[in-house]
């Protein structure tokens, strides 16, 4: 069984600083999948490397700025409020991170949520190729992979919606996956 987060409910003070959250929600599960744990052999991996700080300080910064905004939110371990029911939890995973920057009425929300899975990565796609195509979301091209990273981005003419899900090996546990899907969606 996977291990519940706490949660935390963030709301923030400025709206042009929150679009930085769904990039700081990114950073951080790329941060995750990423820049520490056992490298090849069960031994720690060297420490992190220019690349992988400057991830960490762009998120810092990011949530930061997100922090100032009143309509941001953000909460680890559950669906922030007013999630946009377009993006679904995949089955039998745990919540690390949610965030929305609610929009007014009719205008696209940005969103993002990063999970943990034992679902293998087949699965996740063919999910969320099911699922936002019942939304009329269509992929814009196939899925691809580069550096341990697959990703799949979908697109829905009503509203110009734009939604990306983001694969990769969870590097405290190998034997699951971290899921990220976000963008801008209508509520």
């Amino acid at each position: 069984m996977i291990a519940r987060t706490s949660r935390t409910v963030l709301t923030r003070r400025t709206a042009a600083s929150a679009r930085a959250l769904p990039a700081a929600a990114l950073a951080a599960a790329l941060l995750l999948t990423g820049c520490s744990g056992a490298g090849s052999g069960g031994e720690e991996t060297a420490e992190p490397t220019a690349e992988e700080t400057g991830a960490d300080e762009a998120a810092q910064e990011a949530t930061a700025e997100a922090e100032q905004s009143p309509s941001a939110q953000a909460t680890s371990g559950a669906l922030v409020e007013d999630f946009p029911s377009t993006i679904q939890q995949l089955p039998d995973s745990e919540i690390v991170l949610s965030s929305v920057e609610p929009a007014d009425e009719g205008e696209l929300v940005s969103a993002s949520l990063t999970m943990r899975t034992e679902s293998s990565e087949d699965d996740v796609l063919k999910f969320y190729s099911d699922t936002l195509g019942e939304a009329d979301f269509a992929p814009v091209s196939d899925a691809s992979s580069e550096g341990g990273v697959t990703t799949q981005a979908f697109h829905a003419d009503n509203g110009n919606q734009l939604l990306s899900v983001s694969i990769s090996t969870d590097q405290q546990d190998e034997g699951l996956l971290m899921v990220t899907i976000g963008g801008k969606t209508l509520p």
